[in-house]
């Protein structure tokens, strides 16, 4: 069995030699895809390239982001004869430990796609910046609704593990080629088991802060994560419906969409009698509205547990040794 490393890469000349140092005896083939960096980050793979035959640089003609660096390196993943891949950062804040692991699991244990969470009691080293927790339990929330696999946390983390199966028909959005792409790698991999059946671990990783300063923009990556998270719920309707086991989670969540409209449009008429001295039952809108958000709310819950009694794919935690 033949495990790839992939390894993302942005001006990392700090860190970037070290982390493929630590690594290459241990993979099948090393893959750093060096996203046009500004430093010597290229320069010190190309030297490092001399002395390892299993080492394989990349070098994107100009910055294309994180997530397209990903697509880049599995595509070429795909292209080789090993197995699975794994894919790390270049800043060194993952575990050597949690990685060699999974390196190791895999030999003992198939999985199509494992993910990691590192919101546990000792899960984080260093101090995490305050507006990461809070993007990630927004996005653990939206995942969980948008997946119904209420078990996935941390939908942002970056250590993955990835079979060849799964990545075969492997496309990542434009709208993920900078931020927020495990985000939609998790999203997309759940959604594959719907009528695949494949195997998805859960594993608890550390992740290392040392004070990095971080381009993300929260705010684009509020409404990035809130427009994909209704694109990919509409999307898995529209699959299950195809899907006979699936067809009466689907009808729920139509008719919950349904009753969400309503409870909109009585919003509506609420506002209108209350501030523009529109004529009606503000008491009896304001009960219609209620009661239809709470059919919503009550359809979409009985869909999800639906749709996780008949999936074909369970995540498992996956304990650290």
């Amino acid at each position: 069995m033949n495990i790839s490393l992939v390894i993302l890469a942005y001006n990392e000349e700090k860190f970037i030699k070290d982390v493929v140092s630590k690594y290459i005896n241990y993979f099948d083939e090393v893959i750093v895809v060096n996203d046009n960096s500004r430093d010597e980050t290229k320069n010190i793979i190309q030297n490092l390239e001399k002395n390892y035959e299993n080492l394989t640089l990349i070098n994107n003609t100009k910055n294309f982001g994180a997530g397209k660096s990903l697509e880049i390196g599995i595509n070429h993943f795909l292209e080789s004869k090993n197995d699975y891949l794994i894919k790390i950062d270049g800043d060194d804040q993952f575990s050597f430990h949690d990685v060699i692991f999974l390196k190791d699991l895999i030999q003992k244990e198939h999985f199509d796609f494992i993910k990691c969470d590192r919101f546990w009691h000792d899960g984080i080293i260093g101090k995490i910046p305050t507006i990461r927790y809070l993007g990630n339990s927004f996005a653990s929330f939206l995942i969980k609704f948008s997946t119904g696999s209420w078990s996935i946390n941390d939908p942002l983390n970056g250590l993955f593990l990835f079979s060849k199966n799964i990545l075969s028909d492997f496309k990542l959005p434009k709208l993920f080629y900078r931020y927020g792409y495990p985000f939609f790698v998790v999203t997309d991999s759940i959604k594959k088991s719907i009528v695949k059946d494949i195997k998805i671990g859960q594993f608890k990783n550390e992740i290392k802060y040392q004070n990095e300063l971080s381009n993300l923009n929260p705010i684009v990556m509020f409404f990035k994560l809130i427009w994909y998270t209704l694109k990919n719920y509409y999307s898995k309707i529209n699959l299950k419906i195809k899907i006979s086991e699936f067809q009466i989670s689907a009808l729920l969540d139509i008719f919950s969409q349904v009753s969400f409209i309503f409870s909109i449009y009585s919003f509506y008429k609420i506002i209108i009698i209350r501030y523009f001295s529109y004529n009606g039952p503000q008491g009896i809108w304001f009960m219609v509205c209620l009661i239809f958000l709470f059919t919503a709310i009550y359809l979409i819950s009985l869909s999800q547990k639906i749709e996780k009694k008949v999936t074909k794919s369970k995540i498992i935690e996956i304990n650290r040794i």
